[in-house]
């Protein structure tokens, strides 16, 4: 075995900016926690060809004395905590002291910053870490970072780099994340002096979804806001009419913080559960206040992923949140000939999200300097407080708070025909309405097969049924054998791979248990041990309600099609099939009057 020796300190600091600076992005990330952390109201970020040739950022933060930023660039050097115990109790979006070391490891920097009690300022030039010029510059307060030549002494990590096209985007990613965690603060993206992003910094979080997303992306959205134990939970979520392919338009913020955090992520798809197409999911921007001893942000070296102390407590919140505001107000979509009546305004709503505080911040909230010259803190304080909304997007908090305002779901509905054998036209108050006949039918024996219970009855059967399984499944079935008799199933082991089913719950289609099983199974062996019994239930009802349900091509009398729609009405979602299917259509009369030219 070789001899184990003490690395020598350029290797360290390359190792750990390996660690801390993956790519552009990552410059930016922490360069521009480090404004907010020093009470910025103002940031603006600069690249050249994507980051790579050169990265700079301005704030208006409150600055480094000249002894201060020498330290900047010493590694674990932070004013953010003092000792292990702090790391329990985080009020800074940094706190470890590697950002500013690691990335001069790789870069040639120039730091210029001047607090606001002193006329001059002070410029640092650094090479792979090490400082080469210290002189006093003009400069208004706060402080402009500048890094060049990014990874220009790690050609491999160079070269994996992506073009800077691609690497630009991933900056503005960063920074609009970074607009929705902290909409008091306005952020500005430049690309070869050319601006790509802007937020206004006004406080309300409906503005920069705006920024990010645009205006019409932010009127689908309604605004969410509950409190409980301690964890405030506020924000925006789509109408299920607003989806999207992957997950990347899940934002959690988690005291100001934009991160990564699975559990969150599934309790917001857990609330949208039947409401969305098979593998669509939400747009969603939530902030959670949670007591800083809940929460563990140093699980990560970018600090993108935090572990909720409490956590089943905070899925729950967010779940039943999110539920309730969907489920408050129709969401027929009645886009075919648009929008149809406007919503009235409500008198007011008040945003509450974020907002600089003004009163003296206390010496335990201090950030990356602790304090300038004259002892003034620099923190910026995130609470609670109503703040004012632009006259712009009045409109749009408006229709949001009005979408919540109705508590009425499906009114009451008259069958007028049926069109195609596929579906059915009724007249309403408000118009017309056009019902899919399968997907309505699903939803109603969805919803009745869950108001059972999780311990479902059976009825047994005259003759048993028998099921010819490979040996995977038959291994799975055994496993979870259990919860299919808590779901009504009586099976009974035949020997090999081979089961009998003498009992189903009651409403299950004979002749059908062959292809259940198989799909059932199916979904078993795709969850793994990911799976549960709640949701394993859910799934059983909605294949259940499927193969039950009224088939398009079939002929319905009037009379089936009132009992459809009054049982439709009586659910507690008739807009959607178990699946997320729209279930009805709604042309309001205001269409129709337009489209007829009226």
């Amino acid at each position: 075995m070789k001899k184990i020796i003490i690395l020598d300190e350029f290797t360290k600091n390359q190792i750990a900016a390996g660690e801390v600076v993956e790519r552009p992005l990552s410059v930016v990330k922490e360069l521009t926690e480090n404004s907010l952390d020093a009470g910025a109201r103002r940031i603006t970020v600069e690249l050249d060809e994507g980051g790579l040739a050169s990265i700079t950022v301005t704030d208006n933060g409150c600055g480094l004395g000249e002894e201060n930023l020498s330290l900047a660039f010493e590694r674990h050097a932070t004013s953010k905590i003092k000792s292990a115990s702090d790391l329990s109790r985080l009020l800074t979006l940094g706190f470890r002291g590697e950002a500013i070391p690691s990335i001069a490891a790789v870069s040639r920097m120039e730091f210029i910053s001047r607090t606001a009690d002193v006329l001059n300022g002070t410029r640092v030039e650094a090479v792979e870490g090490v400082i080469i010029n210290r002189s006093a510059a003009g400069c208004p307060p706060g402080s402009t970072v500048i890094v060049k030549d990014l990874f220009f002494n790690t050609p491999v990590r160079k070269k994996s780099m992506k073009s800077p096209s691609i690497e630009g985007s991933l900056c503005n990613e960063v920074i609009t994340h970074m607009a929705l965690a902290r909409p008091d603060v306005s952020f500005e993206l430049k690309n070869k002096n050319r601006r790509t992003f802007y937020s206004p910094g006004t406080g309300s979080l409906i503005d920069a979804i705006i920024a990010v997303y645009g205006v019409n992306q932010a009127r689908e959205m309604i605004p969410v806001n509950s409190a409980g134990r301690g964890i405030t939970l506020q924000g925006f979520i789509g109408k299920p009419s607003l989806s999207r392919s992957n997950r990347n338009h899940i934002n959690v913020i988690i005291n100001g913080r934009y991160v990564h955090c699975p559990a969150a992520a599934g309790a917001v798809e857990e609330a949208y559960r039947t409401l969305l197409p098979h593998r669509r999911k939400p747009m969603v921007v939530l902030s959670l206040a949670v007591p800083p001893e809940l929460i563990d942000v140093n699980v990560h070296p970018s600090k993108l992923e935090v572990r909720l102390i409490e956590e089943n407590q905070t899925i729950r919140q967010v779940t039943s949140t999110l539920r309730e505001a969907l489920l408050s107000k129709t969401v027929i979509p009645s886009k075919l000939f648009g929008k149809g009546k406007k919503s009235a305004r409500p008198n007011s709503y008040q945003n509450n999200l974020f907002v600089v505080a003004s009163e003296p911040i206390k010496k335990e909230n201090f950030t990356d300097s602790d304090a300038d010259a004259a002892g003034k803190p620099c923190l910026t304080v995130i609470y609670n407080k109503p703040a004012a909304i632009s006259h712009e997007m009045e409109k749009v908090v408006a229709e949001s708070a009005d979408y919540l305002k109705d508590k009425k779901l499906l009114p009451e509905l008259s069958a007028v025909g049926q069109i195609g054998l596929t579906y059915i036209l009724a007249e309403g108050e408000e118009g017309l309405y056009i019902l899919d006949q399968h997907a309505a039918h699903e939803r109603i024996l969805y919803e009745s097969y869950q108001s059972i219970g999780s311990d479902k009855p059976s009825q047994g059967l005259l003759l048993p049924v028998s099921l010819e399984l490979d040996c995977r499944e038959a291994a799975i079935l055994t496993e979870r054998i259990f919860w299919f008799n808590r779901a009504g199933f009586v099976l009974e082991y035949f020997g090999g791979s081979t089961f009998l089913v003498r009992g189903i719950p009651p409403g299950f289609a004979p002749g059908q248990e062959e292809n259940f099983f198989h799909d059932m199974l199916k979904y078993l062996r795709e969850k793994g041990a990911g799976a549960s019994y709640d949701e394993f239930s859910r799934q059983i009802a909605s294949s259940m309600a499927c193969r039950n349900a009224v088939k398009a091509g079939e002929k319905l009398t009037q009379s089936s099609m009132d009992a459809l729609l009054k049982r439709l009405s009586g659910v507690k979602n008739p807009f959607t099939c178990p699946h997320g299917r729209p279930t009805v259509i709604h042309l309001s009369l205001t269409d129709l009057e337009k489209n007829f030219k009226r």
